[in-house]
């Protein structure tokens, strides 16, 4: 097989560029876990707000469930974290206090109106 001078030349170029590198890092166990909690948190906060009871509840306070489910998905993941404690605080079996469900969707627009 015979080489032309173009490919000789092409060939010759590459040979000149730099070699690309890769780096590679442990990841740390916190960093993992840290990872799957504010998934988990973020799922949390998205199923609550997926609930009926809540998207009537935002519909008589004039928001759009779908600007609130935005809004929660841009929430940092400690704002994140902050709501989905506050989910798991409540009783179990879902009943609600007026007052627990006032304070998470009090904390819900506030995020809302803040972003």
């Amino acid at each position: 097989m015979k080489i032309t001078a173009p490919t000789f030349a092409i060939l010759a170029a590459l040979l000149l560029l730099p070699p690309l590198t890769a780096q590679a890092g442990m990841i740390g166990t916190q960093e993992v876990i840290a990872e799957q909690t504010a998934q988990a948190d973020r799922v949390k906060v998205s199923e609550f707000l997926n609930r009926a009871d809540v998207e009537e509840r935002l519909q008589t306070m004039d928001v759009p469930a779908a600007l609130a489910r935005s809004r929660v998905d841009a929430l940092t993941p400690a704002e994140t974290a902050t709501l989905a404690q506050r989910i798991d605080a409540l009783p179990a079996g879902g009943a609600l206090s007026g007052t627990d469900f006032v304070v998470i969707l009090l904390v819900a627009l506030l995020v809302v109106l803040i972003l």
